[in-house]
């Protein structure tokens, strides 16, 4: 397989390739491929064909949560045919489908041939924006495009494995973060958690930003507004928080006094934006730092 320049195509265009053909032969919208991280405890998505923006590469998302992370723990296909109707306990553990506006989809296990290889590369998700029910014929057209790419996986990549690395995945307290969300989106706030690394945090750690949200929550539900909370990663890999509030709601220095040491101790850069119709909160959260800290403590 060459360019028509008759230079061989490198294994990223063989990948992308692929993916093109299987788009293009079962009629997607969306086509996607996400990566476990080297200690397979994070998951992040990396090549996308279809996609209405580049958000997804800000998407991390832990181990057995949403399509990637429910696909890597059973090494299964797992299937949504109508999101968020089916999944209504769990949206916010399916970042993708939220950013992408999907409503079907189906994701399988990018696997090894390896014998040494006792994780998976990642994950294969194809989507619809629109309902539709995948057969039995069509996942197995999926699962072998996952063969595929796991064939040129293996060409490039050494993904080490260890016993250690399956008990990551194993039942977890309830994060406070997450908890607190779940509850504002049962009050008509839009919540978007595409950054899953802040629920890893310490307990601590969580119910400090839980309560920042708290703050901001309360004070613009006294008037009548539109409010929506984003949790994604900057470009400096930094958890970045931000609270839009459209209507009658107004920010102000000393409405966050009561969250002031939350803020120092989290070291958060802060900022308020005020316009005409819209007033935003934006703070940012050194989750690599912070994860750093349950190694030490």
């Amino acid at each position: 397989m060459t360019h028509e320049s008759d230079q061989p195509l490198t294994i990223q265009q063989k990948i992308q390739l692929e993916l093109q053909r299987l788009k293009l032969e079962m009629a997607l919208d969306f086509v996607a491929v996400a990566l476990a991280d080297a200690n397979y405890r994070d998951i992040y998505w990396k090549i996308a064909l279809g996609a209405r923006s580049e958000r997804y590469k800000r998407i991390t998302v832990r181990m057995g949560n949403g399509m990637a992370g429910k696909v890597l723990q059973a090494k299964r296909p797992h299937i949504v045919t109508s999101f968020p109707e089916e999944v209504r306990d769990e949206v916010l553990e399916y970042p993708i489908f939220l950013v992408e506006s999907l409503i079907s989809g189906v994701g399988v296990s990018v696997d090894s041939a390896r014998e040494e290889q006792e994780q998976s590369y990642g994950v294969l998700l194809v989507g619809q924006r629109e309902e539709r029910v995948f057969d039995q014929r069509e996942i197995e057209r999926v699962e072998r495009s996952a063969a595929v790419l796991a064939e040129l996986y293996d060409r490039t990549t050494l993904h080490p494995s260890s016993d250690e690395m399956h008990m990551l995945v194993q039942a977890e307290h309830a994060s406070p973060v997450l908890l607190r969300l779940r509850d504002f989106r049962a009050k008509g706030v839009t919540c978007e958690l595409l950054d899953q690394r802040i629920i890893r945090l310490s307990h601590e750690r969580q119910e400090q930003i839980a309560s920042i949200l708290e703050l901001l929550v309360h004070h613009c539900s006294r008037a009548i507004s539109t409010t929506r909370i984003v949790l994604d990663q900057d470009e400096l890999g930094h958890t970045q928080v931000e609270y839009e509030c459209a209507g009658g709601c107004h920010f102000s220095q000393e409405i966050l006094n009561p969250i002031k040491d939350q803020l120092k101790s989290l070291k958060c850069d802060l900022e308020i934006v005020m316009e005409e119709r819209r007033q935003s909160v934006r703070f940012t959260v050194p989750t690599r730092l912070l994860l750093d800290e349950l190694n030490w403590n």
